[in-house]
């Protein structure tokens, strides 16, 4: 099964505050993410840290909430936290900050996934660069980064790193302005 998640774990230095919690419509951006990945008809989660469990509390379930349990770091945390949560789900990662994220570019990502099975993670790219804060990773990719982490055989917890020597499936960014993260309170 595929599985939506939120990224919302970050500790927000440049922003100055939870940036999944910024007003965004009639709810915030956590939110609005989540109702793009659930446009999919997939089950979505929303990946956070411990400090975030009862604010986040008053706006989603516990149920969608995953509190990151590993001693990963970074956006590796979240997905590996929700793996051991859902070890058979491969993830449709979704940065909380990427609020122009149109719906036909996951779609498009998830058809890719689809027709090309096989690969350890589905990027979108341009030219050297992969952005792999909207891509899906298969579970049994992750269930191996996450045996490599508990052996202390991890070389790293860039995600960037990772996809690079990985096998790797790149699709072509249409519209760029679709992977705009807002990391900065000068939005």
């Amino acid at each position: 099964m595929i599985r939506g998640l939120v990224l919302c774990g970050g500790e927000s230095k440049r922003m100055g505050k939870d940036k999944g919690l910024i007003a965004f419509g009639s709810g915030n951006w956590a939110a609005h993410a989540v109702w793009k990945l659930e446009q999919l008809n997939i089950p979505v989660s929303i990946s956070i840290n411990p400090a975030q469990m009862q604010t986040y509390g008053h706006f989603f379930s516990a149920e969608q909430l995953i509190v990151d349990r590993t001693h990963a770091k970074g956006p590796l945390q979240g997905l590996l936290s929700t793996h051991l949560k859902y070890p058979d789900d491969d993830l449709l990662l979704l940065a909380c900050d990427m609020i122009e994220m149109d719906t036909e570019t996951l779609i498009e990502l998830l058809e890719h996934a689809l027709k090309f099975p096989g690969y350890d993670y589905y990027v979108y790219g341009q030219e050297d660069l992969t952005e792999p804060l909207c891509a899906l990773y298969p579970s049994a990719t992750l269930k191996k980064l996450y045996q490599e982490l508990e052996q202390g055989h991890l070389p790293g917890f860039s995600l960037h790193k990772l996809i690079k020597k990985g096998n790797y499936k790149t699709l072509p960014i249409n519209n760029i302005q679709t992977f705009n993260n807002y990391n900065t309170a000068t939005i």
